[in-house]
């Protein structure tokens, strides 16, 4: 009796056992299946090696600048506009007066006219020579019967005789076909040719003379600078007015050669205009020699077409400097995308231990890469959220509604 109570007991308390174990397992896949999923990008600020860069102050100027000087002297009879004009390629811009030229133009072309006729003269006059019939003698043809008649006797006569005479006559008829009448022809002919030449160069002389009493836009620009008004007098070599592309600026830098080791051709530059704006340039231009006096050489850094630059403003460059031995410097670095500007000063949303994230003001330094450098508000090892909306705010969970 007693052994079958002991058996009932056991078979009792193995039941409830294995209803505890299950009712276990449910609550463990219960809270399993409520486990908070993360509903917003974060990523971790981690160390990255930082590299020390000077600022370098330079001067901004356009990319290609046309400086115009007069080439003759002359009066202002033509300006297109003041300063910041933009012109069109082929567009005239200023003009000097071309009265005494276009009079000798207008000589020129009517010496070239008379040129051509008489070329053309010479030209019949040598066909007529070479393949023309030959006209009557003077005398008509009764003189040019006899002279066809008696020159023939004569030069018989003259050389069974050769004391008589002065040599061989030869009739009118034969003298228009001779050679030496042809190569004259011939000669005429091409006296003219060569007069005609020189006309057509007097005239290409005087266009470009023409073409250099106007200022002509090569490409599209804009008037920087102009030197002259309308009705001023110019003398040779006077400046006229100044052509720029604004659209293309180059920052131009005197850098020192302990700096020039780790600048390529091509590589990106930051560089802070007026103060608080910054942009990537590219270095475009690298001088082959420094200079004598300032032991510096020219670097030009491009900036990109949509910089807020204008020609002569002061803008600084940020460049790298040389490495020192058995120095290696780290600093945390964010993604780009996680800064957000409430107001003027850069901040991140950092992730707390419960997933809350709280707003922090950060100081940031240059920029490298997709990432940016920060000098203090965050440290390694912290979460920041890569991108945060414009609704975000401080205490906000980063798992979207659950508690």
């Amino acid at each position: 009796m007693a052994n079958k109570q002991n058996l009932l007991l056991a078979v009792l308390l193995s039941l409830a056992l294995t209803a505890c174990t299950h009712h276990q397992d449910e609550s463990k896949l219960e809270t399993a299946a409520v486990a908070p999923v993360a509903q917003i990008g974060t990523t971790d600020v981690v160390q990255q090696k930082l590299v020390t860069r000077t600022k370098l102050g330079g001067y901004v100027e356009p990319r290609q600048v046309v400086h115009v000087t007069a080439q003759s002297g002359g009066r202002v009879v033509y300006v297109a506009g003041r300063e910041g004009l933009e012109v069109m390629p082929g567009q005239v811009v200023l003009g000097l007066d071309e009265d005494k030229l276009m009079a000798d133009y207008r000589s020129a072309w009517a010496h070239l006219a008379g040129e051509m006729s008489a070329m053309q003269n010479a030209q019949v006059q040598l066909y007529s020579k070479v393949n023309g019939q030959t006209t009557s003698p003077m005398g008509g043809p009764m003189y040019d019967a006899y002279d066809r008649m008696s020159v023939p006797m004569y030069n018989a006569f003259q050389q069974m005789m050769p004391m008589f005479g002065n040599g061989q006559m030869m009739p009118q008829s034969g003298q228009q076909n001779a050679y030496p009448a042809k190569s004259q022809a011939r000669s005429d002919y091409e006296r003219q040719q060569a007069g005609l030449v020189a006309a057509q160069s007097k005239i290409d002389a005087l266009e470009v003379a023409l073409r250099d009493r106007r200022v002509i836009a090569p490409y599209p620009a804009v008037l920087l600078a102009k030197f002259v008004n309308l009705g001023d007098v110019v003398q040779p070599g006077q400046p006229l007015v100044d052509l720029a592309q604004t659209n293309q600026m180059n920052l131009k830098l005197e850098v020192p050669t302990r700096l020039l080791m780790e600048l390529r051709q091509g590589m990106p530059v930051p560089v802070v205009l007026d103060g608080n704006v910054t942009v990537d340039g590219i270095v475009e231009q690298i001088y082959p020699a420094a200079s004598n006096t300032q032991h510096t050489v020219t670097v030009k850094v491009a900036l990109p077409p949509n910089a807020p630059a204008a020609p002569g403003m002061y803008a600084a460059a940020l460049l790298a400097e040389p490495p020192v031995a058995g120095e290696v410097v780290s600093t945390p670095v964010v993604p780009v995308s996680s800064l957000v500007y409430r107001g003027s000063l850069p901040s991140v949303f950092a992730v707390n231990a419960d997933g809350k994230v709280e707003l922090r003001v950060i100081r940031i330094g240059d920029t490298q890469g997709d990432r940016v450098v920060v000098l203090s508000g965050v440290s390694a090892g912290e979460k920041v959220v890569t991108k945060p909306s414009q609704t975000m705010r401080t205490g906000d969970s980063i798992y979207g509604n659950a508690n």
